[in-house]
């Protein structure tokens, strides 16, 4: 697995130290630094709110629920049994893509047959869930990996016009079962203002793309549809998304004045 991870103001704050000594928590900005706007669940609790927190959807009789005594917390839809079977998750449309800021996003996802099902996390506008949504939505940013092919595709759109590529690392059928987790894929990207996106793929960059980068309002993203008559499922460990915030030109400070 790669070591590159988020550095600066996302894994360390101010003067912070990239070193493992002190405390663990030394610097720790994820949902304490004003500067930045953080939506994180790691699905640690017994369910999740489907209607305050999450839009929850279902197609047909697919489902969707916080697995129950699972090391770190999983999420998991599943369909069952029948063809376009599953479930999705969507929040607010607090995410666009803006010159000067930028959007970080990651997830850990494992599918259980990876070449079986439609896939999408990330950032997308808010859509009902259907067999093309948001899998073939207009205005995204995410992964994309499609029934027949376990390829993770790196996508953007705007307005219905298309940029993906392929990442060149496939999905492998996995499990999440208790502290035993199997084949995950660490996904994440960078928005760098309105003219690029840097896609991750355990933590290593695979795709860099500067077309067709949406500047509309999005929000966080993830769903699953089953694409044969067997009871697949797709799991993610956490989803997490942070963005710049507009700060009126101040400059983060390391010390409390």
């Amino acid at each position: 697995m790669g070591t590159t991870r988020f550095s600066g103001p996302v894994a360390y704050s101010g003067g912070g130290t990239k070193t493992a000594s002190g405390p663990w928590f030394t610097n720790f900005p994820i949902g304490i630094n004003p500067d930045y706007v953080t939506q994180f669940d790691d699905f640690t609790g017994i369910a999740v709110d489907g209607t305050n927190d999450w839009t929850y959807s279902q197609l047909t009789s697919g489902t969707g629920a916080i697995l129950a005594d699972t090391i770190d917390g999983w999420y998991q839809i599943a369909g069952t049994g029948s063809d376009n079977t599953g479930a999705s998750l969507q929040g607010n449309e607090v995410w666009a893509a803006q010159a000067s800021k930028k959007i970080f996003f990651e997830t850990r996802l494992v599918s259980s047959d990876a070449d079986q099902m439609d896939i999408f996390v990330g950032l997308c506008e808010n859509g009902t869930l259907a067999t093309g949504v948001p899998f073939q939505t207009n205005n995204q940013i995410g992964f994309l990996i499609t029934d027949d092919s376990a390829n993770i595709e790196a996508v953007c759109d705007s307005g219905g016009t298309e940029t993906a590529t392929d990442t060149g690392v496939d999905m492998a059928d996995g499990s999440v079962s208790g502290s035993t987790i199997t084949n995950a894929r660490r996904l994440g990207f960078v928005v760098s203002g309105t003219g690029m996106v840097e896609f991750y793929v355990d933590r290593v960059k695979k795709v860099t793309t500067t077309t067709n980068i949406p500047t509309s309002e999005l929000t966080t993203w993830f769903a699953a549809v089953a694409g044969e008559t067997t009871a697949n499922t797709a799991s993610v460990d956490y989803l997490l998304t942070v963005s710049s915030r507009t700060t009126d030109g101040m400059t983060q400070f390391n010390d409390q004045p």
